[in-house]
Order: C-alpha cells, then structure tokens, then sequence
C-alpha cells in the first residue's frame, strides 16, 4: 500500500503544517528590511539592487559576483562572510562592520560617498581600493591587507591596529594622526601623504623610510 499523508493524531485530517520563518530567501529588488538576520545567503542568485537593510546582521553569506547596485546598508554587521568583486555601484554603506569577512577585489570607490563609513575586524582584504573616500577614525582591527590602495582617501585619526599591509599604496591621502604603532609590512611615502602627528613603532619606522632605499638594521 502506498503512504497516505500523515495525518494529526487520530482525526484523520491532514497534520497541520508549522508556520514557516521568514528566510532570506524573501530578498527581493528595493525589498526594505529591518532588524534581520540572514545566515548562508547566496547573494549571487538574490535581487539585492535597490534593497535597504537597516540594523540587519549577515552571518556565513556569501556576495561573491553580486549585484549591490543602489542597495542600502545602515548600521549592518557582515561576519565570516566573503565578497569576490561584488559589484558596488551606487552602493551606501553606512556604519557596516565587517568582521572575519574575505574581501577581494572590492572597489569601495564605487559606492556613495556621503555618508560612507566602514571598520573592519580580523578580516582579509584582498586587492580593494578606496579612491576618493572621507574615512576619518576608521578601525582596521587585527586585518590583513594585500595590495590595496588607498588614493587620495582622508584617514584622518584611522588605525591599523595589528594590521599587516603587504604590497598596500597610501597615495595622497591624509595620514594626519593615524595610528600605525602596531601595523607592520607597510610602505609609506612621507612625501606623497600628510602624516602630521601620525604614530608609528620604533620597530616598524623601516616602513617610511623604504621608499628612499634605506635600510635599518
């Protein structure tokens, strides 16, 4: 005999089917949401363009080749999620944290500037660029950068605490009291940045002074 429907116990009616919880999957094109968690969302193969996020939380997603045009993200916390050249056209980012996330080839340029804000926790970021970005008291904590660059970007009071900076540019930015003390495997030109009152290690001052082929032994 074949299986029939389960049934709730005895009544012989169909059992009752448990109210599902909203997932991400309810992501849609200019969707508004609030105060939500997303966990192991494919942003590939979702419509994030024009969608706002306020207060949300990401957890394990993954935004690798997504479409971000003209989305919003206010006061939003990226963990342990990775993006692959995500396309950021337009995109706000306002107050979002990135912590343990792998960021590549992200050209943060490309996103709104007014009102751009962003800090980043023990994550990777891989070949990024911040061109033309105002990002005073930015906080890279405990990240590594490989070959980004920073062009004409204001750091103002930034800090790399515990940061490695491999084969990262600092071209024409404002470096004024940006704390260094703990960054380590950087390279700064004095001549081509402003670093008045800039904090750096008695270990790591090689880091200013490679460019004019001086070493320290």
């Amino acid at each position: 005999m074949g299986r029939g429907k389960s049934t709730d116990s005895g009544t012989g009616a169909p059992a009752a089917q448990q109210p599902q919880r909203p997932e991400a999957a309810d992501v849609v094109r200019g969707g508004l949401y609030a105060d939500r968690t997303f966990t192991r969302l494919d942003g590939a193969v979702r419509d994030f363009v024009q969608a706002e996020f306020e207060h949300c939380t990401f957890t394990g997603c993954d935004f690798s080749y997504a479409d971000l045009s003209h989305a919003f993200f206010s006061e939003c916390l990226f963990r342990e999620c990775r993006m692959v050249v995500p396309g950021l056209s337009a995109v706000h980012l306002r107050k979002a944290v990135f912590d343990g996330c792998l960021l590549s080839g992200l050209d943060f340029g490309q996103c709104v500037k007014a009102g751009f804000g962003v800090s980043f926790v023990r994550s990777r970021l891989d070949n990024c660029s911040f061109y033309e970005l105002k990002m005073p008291g930015t906080r890279f904590d405990d990240c590594e950068l490989t070959g980004c660059l920073f062009a004409e970007s204001d750091l103002t009071g930034a800090s790399f605490d515990g940061c490695k900076l491999p084969a990262t540019e600092f071209d024409r930015c404002r470096l004024e009291r940006a704390d260094f003390r703990t960054a380590t495997e950087f390279a700064i030109d004095p001549g081509r940045n402003m670093l008045r009152r800039a904090t750096f290690s008695p270990y790591n001052l090689a880091g200013l002074l490679a460019v004019y082929g001086i070493e320290i032994g």
